[in-house]
């Protein structure tokens, strides 16, 4: 029987978000589905939503179940409710060494060795929402300064080193990261990476974002998991 998901984008930061039972907007996972008897009454919900500011662009979307779940039939739309949206695969990267001729550090494979440290589903959804962005450059064309954790890839001594910035958001509540400390070689940047989200998850409060655990805790304890105690 086909049904029908209610799908927006969080008004802070533009995260893709599927509404559910209780009329809030979580991931697709928890998505409920809508047939022709309730589909009226969802949109009306989302649509007051949408007035109260929590989310833009609302849209109904067609979707199938499949093992339990309801899927969307569109490729494109099955493409938004990745599940690694607004998680911490969900990298922004620029081109980098390998592309552009302005950079002096790779971001691409960065990106990439991230990406299969933290490959684990569950693992994601146990960290929930991180931004991480990384540059090539100080040109800043990855937003570094504006992630959660930036990596600003620069060339020093004709070696790939990354400055990380914590603590930056282009969210409502809008912030430049702070650089945490040295500069990490290419090779120990993932470490450091995980370093980072390992005390994060282990410091925070109920559920709190990001950027409040930094804020409550400061920086001392993401700088000695990197570089250990002074």
């Amino acid at each position: 029987m086909p049904v029908h998901l209610i799908t927006a984008n969080r008004l802070g930061d533009g995260v893709a978000v599927w509404l559910d039972a209780g009329q809030c907007w979580p991931h697709i996972e928890n998505a409920a589905a809508a047939d022709e008897a309730t589909l009226a009454a969802s949109l009306e919900a989302a649509h007051l939503s949408e007035r109260d500011n929590e989310v833009v662009g609302v849209r109904e979307i067609d979707a199938e179940v499949a093992d339990g779940e309801s899927v969307p039939v569109e490729r494109r739309k099955r493409l938004r409710a990745s599940e690694n949206v607004g998680l911490t695969t969900d990298i922004i990267a620029r081109p980098g060494l390998d592309y552009c001729s302005l950079a002096t550090a790779r971001s691409i494979p960065v990106a990439q060795r991230i990406a299969e440290r933290f490959a684990d589903p569950e693992r994601q959804r146990k960290i929930d929402e991180i931004d991480l962005n990384i540059s090539g450059c100080i040109n800043a064309c990855g937003h570094d300064h504006v992630g959660h954790i930036g990596l600003l890839g620069v060339d020093k001594n004709g070696e790939e080193v990354y400055q990380i910035p914590l603590r930056g958001s282009s969210s409502d509540r809008p912030s430049i990261g702070s650089i945490i400390g040295p500069s990490v070689l290419s090779g120990r940047i993932i470490d450091a990476i995980e370093a980072i989200v390992d005390v994060y998850v282990a410091e925070r409060v109920d559920g709190e974002a990001f950027n409040d655990t930094y804020r409550r805790i400061g920086a001392a304890p993401f700088k000695e998991a990197m570089y250990g105690a002074d």
